[in-house]
């Protein structure tokens, strides 16, 4: 049986996210060295949340909007590298190719069409797949599984405080994912 997962017209890519992540950091430091101006000069801000601050709280207030910028964009990246992986892996199965991916992916489908839970699992199903498939994707497979917890922490509200090993900031991001799909020979869009 052919999955039937209804794609739907938004799927976020990862290019379309850094994109938008290089968009809203430029118009946030374009806003912070103008009101470092008009503060510096005298004159009062355009901003009216910036209304009796000094330049100091000024540039707090602009980093913090700067790492909110990252930490969003580093949520959206991965989600749409997810997205990416899974469409792929629907496609594969789909199609029906003949490669040994593929046929890995139709044999975790037909597994997982038998349970009474058959969601197809990203990091039990798919990367475990890539991995297993193409040896050379192992580490950059572990690479990803370690910005999914990332992902994970982001996705619930970071309410508690993560062990994550590293810390990922959307280019070192932007990197595990491009070397990943490097190297099992996927488009990043």
């Amino acid at each position: 049986m052919i999955p039937r997962v209804p794609l739907g017209s938004r799927q976020i890519t990862v290019d379309d996210q850094w994109a938008y992540y290089e968009a809203v950091r430029a118009a946030i430091v374009r806003s912070r060295q103008a009101a470092k101006q008009r503060l510096a000069d005298g004159a009062s801000p355009q901003d009216p949340r910036l209304f009796g601050m000094t330049l100091g709280e000024a540039a707090q207030y602009f980093d913090a909007l700067l790492d909110e910028a990252d930490t969003q964009a580093s949520l959206f990246l991965i989600a749409a590298a997810e997205a990416t992986l899974r469409v792929d892996f629907l496609e594969r199965v789909k199609k029906r190719r003949r490669d040994s991916v593929s046929r890995a992916f139709r044999d975790v489908y037909k597994s997982r069409r038998d349970h009474s839970r058959h969601r197809v699992r990203l990091e039990d199903d798919i990367l475990a797949t890539w991995a297993a498939e193409v040896p050379e994707a192992k580490s950059h497979v572990a690479r990803f599984k370690g910005a999914l917890r990332f992902r994970h922490w982001l996705a619930h509200g970071r309410y508690w405080v993560p062990k994550l090993g590293q810390r990922y900031d959307p280019g070192g991001l932007l990197q595990i994912i491009t070397d990943l799909f490097d190297t099992i020979g996927m488009a990043r869009n």
